[in-house]
């Protein structure tokens, strides 16, 4: 994760990671990158909220939905 913010050219502080899995959240939560946890890969969203998820949402669609009160609009909220 942290080769793509650095070839992204973004600080942790200015991104939001998508994942689906557990690991993906602990991965982002060691950079300090929010997670927003999809259910669409299996997980259970007890168990992606006990693991650090700052949001989650069935699935891609459901997150475009909801684009405006997830944590990637908290991004642009400061602006």
């Amino acid at each position: 994760m942290a080769v793509a913010l650095d070839k992204a050219g973004v600080d942790a502080e200015h991104a939001v990671f998508v994942g689906d899995a557990v690991w993906d959240i602990r991965a982002a939560r060691r950079l300090r990158v929010p997670t927003i946890a999809l259910l669409s890969g299996g997980i259970a969203e007890p168990t992606l909220t006990a693991a650090g998820a700052a949001a989650v949402y069935d699935d891609a669609r459901d997150l475009t939905v909801h684009l405006d009160a997830s944590p990637i609009a908290a991004l642009f909220a400061g602006r």
